[in-house]
């Protein structure tokens, strides 16, 4: 049964004979209205679901992103995905010892700059993914592999 009431269609819908009606606009959401009968408890109890539902809503991470799964792209996992694990941990390894891992390291003496210490200017301005980029295109270029490059740090303390 459908019915024109204020320049807003409202549907009626009866589930049973005996069973108070529900009124829902076009929209079907809930009219005042359809509270107007419910004892002081039931009240209390259909409010206290329209919060939930309502905080459920605004919490709710939007469609496509992961909420607990989600995981930061370091630049060792970066290293991982272009490499190895072995080969990104001896890149790490000469990192550690170059500058500390530290991504904006200058050399007062040397000038050279980044976390891998490298001679080239531009280095100053790439990103730490991008840095990492660098670090293997030319531990692979000079010596073959970042391990290589590794054992080559090992004994002459420079790569």
């Amino acid at each position: 049964m459908t019915k024109n009431v204020t320049s807003h269609t409202v549907h009626i819908v009866r589930f049973k004979e005996n069973l108070r009606m529900r009124v829902f606009d076009l929209y079907g959401t809930l009219l005042g209205r359809a509270f107007q009968r419910l004892t002081a408890s039931r009240l209390r109890l259909a409010r206290g679901v329209l919060i939930a539902i309502g905080i459920a809503l605004c919490s709710a991470s939007p469609a496509g992103q992961a909420t607990t799964s989600q995981t930061e792209l370091t630049p060792f996992r970066y290293a991982s995905f272009l490499t190895s694990q072995v080969e990104a941990s001896c890149l790490f390894k000469i990192a550690l010892r170059e500058s500390n891992i530290r991504y904006n390291a200058i050399n007062r003496s040397s000038g050279a700059s980044g976390a891998w210490q490298f001679m080239n200017v531009k280095v100053r301005d790439l990103s730490p993914l991008e840095q990492v980029e660098w670090a293997i295109r030319y531990a692979e270029t000079r010596y073959g592999t970042p391990c290589n490059a590794w054992e080559f740090w090992k004994r002459n303390y420079w790569w």
